[in-house]
């Protein structure tokens, strides 16, 4: 009995190896973030309690004509909350920029912006409850489309002269106009939001212009309200 347990050491001690190497493989790997193929998470993304984090696309892992969203994920299993509704922002992008997220302090409320070369790509509002998404709001949408209505309601003769004058501008101008958003104070409901129009941004001399200005919140059920209006020029950081 005594020669069979000593033959059976050097096997015993090779299982138990294998054994603590399997259990140390599956202690790191429940650490790692699961993520997706394609894809990264910036530190910068990442909620305050480090449980979530938005999906950056790696350009050099998808084809030309992919369009591959962001997404706002739980880092330890994977989890998709929410497809972010927004124009994609990738890892390298020219004259595009992945902003640091604002979260609100206890992480119910996630800012994400991206910015473009003169304006914001994407500037949307996710509300979160329970580990679930239960609203997100696509702030640059709804105040190109509330910014827009007003303006042409209040200069027709102006909005339609530089509509014309802007056309093929790309689809980054909406109807041919440059239309900035930020918000202003703490991540909170409701959010104030600010917003200023332009047909003429560069203020080139002898192009029609045209300039107004907005002031609206985003409520706790995540609907865009506006607050005021107004037309004339004024920095977005000034009002």
């Amino acid at each position: 009995m005594e020669t069979a347990i000593k033959r059976a050491q050097p096997f015993l001690a090779m299982l138990r190896s294998l054994v603590l190497a399997v259990l140390l493989t599956l202690c790191v790997s429940a650490g790692e973030p699961k993520m997706p193929k394609g894809f990264f998470v910036p530190d910068s993304s990442l909620s305050p309690d480090k449980r979530f984090g938005v999906t950056v696309a790696l350009r050099a892992e998808h084809g030309e004509n992919a369009e591959p969203k962001n997404r706002l994920i739980e880092l330890k299993t994977g989890r998709v909350l929410a497809v972010i509704k927004a124009e994609t922002a990738w890892d390298h992008a020219n004259h595009q920029e992945v902003m640091p997220s604002r979260w609100s302090k206890d992480g119910a409320l996630l800012l994400w912006e991206v910015d473009g070369k003169w304006f914001h790509d994407a500037f949307v509002l996710i509300k979160i409850e329970d580990g679930k998404v239960k609203w997100q709001t696509d702030i640059l949408k709804a105040a190109q489309q509330e910014i827009l209505a007003r303006t042409k309601k209040a200069s027709p003769k102006k909005y339609a002269a530089a509509k014309k004058d802007n056309e093929g501008s790309g689809s980054a101008y909406p109807e041919g106009f440059s239309v900035d958003v930020d918000a202003v104070g703490g991540v909170e409901t409701p959010l104030r939001v600010r917003v200023v129009l332009s047909s003429n941004p560069k203020q080139i001399e002898g192009v029609p212009s045209l300039y107004s200005h907005m002031d609206a919140i985003v409520d706790s059920e995540g609907r865009f309200v506006v607050k005021d209006f107004g037309l004339g020029h004024v920095p977005l950081r000034s009002l």
